[in-house]
This record gives structure tokens, sequence and C-alpha cells, in this order.
């Protein structure tokens, strides 16, 4: 983890069945340039300045505690997984330490998300204080979305599978968008197709852990 570290936690959202991919395995198992796809995940957050990871598993939650042996993180079991992402949402509050100031929920599967987003979401929100910080790739906004602690207990609300998003409809003057020059970062996989573009996808990597 980056010894610039912050006091914003991450929660890495992974409890899901994803029930468009498809074969036998979830797509955060699914491997992406030799390895598991949450392990990369995870791995590049940990070269951010993250302080904090939360991994929240549920969905073959063992094999995903598995892939992630010797990381520093920790994973928080999500049973009522089926409910929506918002559950996970729910499971993680808890657990991000106290000293926290805002979480950066990430998806699972945004394997070419780099620790140099995460730190320019964390920066801006460092030097505006916005509650909510949100990337952009022409003119459209994307994940992973910075949250303030000042908002969990809205985000403990939450129901359905929408998750985070939810609330933006009472802040939108609260809102920073942030831009972000590369579009294939906030890419996440929902198919076959979407991995197969992202497996070939080439792009400059500012960052040793591509």
């Amino acid at each position: 983890m980056s010894d610039r570290s912050s006091r914003v936690s991450g929660i890495v959202l992974a409890a899901g069945p994803s029930s468009r991919f498809p074969g036998d395995l979830p797509k955060q198992l699914v491997p992406f340039r030799g390895e598991p796809m949450v392990r990369r995940v995870v791995r590049r957050l940990l070269a951010s300045r993250i302080r904090q990871i939360l991994v929240v598993v549920g969905h073959r939650g063992p094999a995903l505690a598995s892939v992630l042996s010797g990381l520093a993180i920790e994973v928080v079991d999500n049973n009522d997984f089926a409910a929506g992402q918002s559950s996970s949402i729910r499971c993680a509050l808890p657990h991000i330490e106290p000293s926290a100031e805002a979480a950066v929920f990430v998806p699972g599967d945004q394997p070419l998300l780099g620790p140099d987003l995460v730190d320019l979401l964390i920066e801006s929100f460092e030097g505006s204080g916005a509650p909510i910080v949100v990337p952009t790739s022409e003119g459209q906004r994307g994940s992973p979305v910075l949250i303030a602690r000042s908002l969990f207990p809205e985000l403990a609300k939450l129901r359905g599978d929408a998750g985070g998003r939810q609330i933006f409809g009472r802040h939108q003057r609260e809102i920073l968008e942030v831009p972000v020059a590369d579009p294939l970062a906030l890419r996440d996989i929902d198919s076959l197709e979407d991995y197969e573009e992202l497996l070939q996808a080439r792009r400059p990597e500012t960052d040793s852990t591509s």
C-alpha cells in the first residue's frame, strides 16, 4: 500500500453472481492478463493512496477469498447479496475505519482501473471537500465513486441493486465531476464481448501494476 496513504477507505463490490456473464465462473474470478480479475482490481488499489481496503464477497465467497490470499485487505461476507448491490454497501459500512473521511466504491469488474485514477478522486476530495466525487469521460459519469462519511447514514438506508447512485438526486449541486483522460479506466465488464474487448485493449500503463 502507498506510503502516501489518505483518510479514505476503498470498498470493492464483488458479491454478485454475474448473471449476465457466460460460463461457470463469476466474472470476478475470470482471469485477466494473468490473474483473477478481482485480485487485479484489488492489487491496483493497493498501489493507490487508499488506506484501508474492504472486499465484499457473497456468491462464491470462499473462492474469492482464496484468490485474494496474501493481500493486505479485509474480506467482508455479504450473506444477503441476492438483495442487490445496496446490500453490499450496507454490509461494508460498519467495517470502515472510524478515522476514514470518505470511501471509494469500486466495482470488482473494472480491470483497467489504475491507482492514478483513484488518487485523482482522493486528491479532488481533499482539495474541494465535495461529498461526492465522480469520474467522467466524454461527459458520462463512471465508477468508482467517492462518497464522504457525512453521507454514510444515507447509504445505510439503500435498498435494491442501484447502489450509491440512488442518493445522487438529493445532492446534485454537491457532486464534483472529475474528467479522466483514459475512458478505458472506467469500463466495467458485463458481457463476454466487454471482456474480450478489454483484454485486447492497448493503452499506456502509467503504473507498475499492469
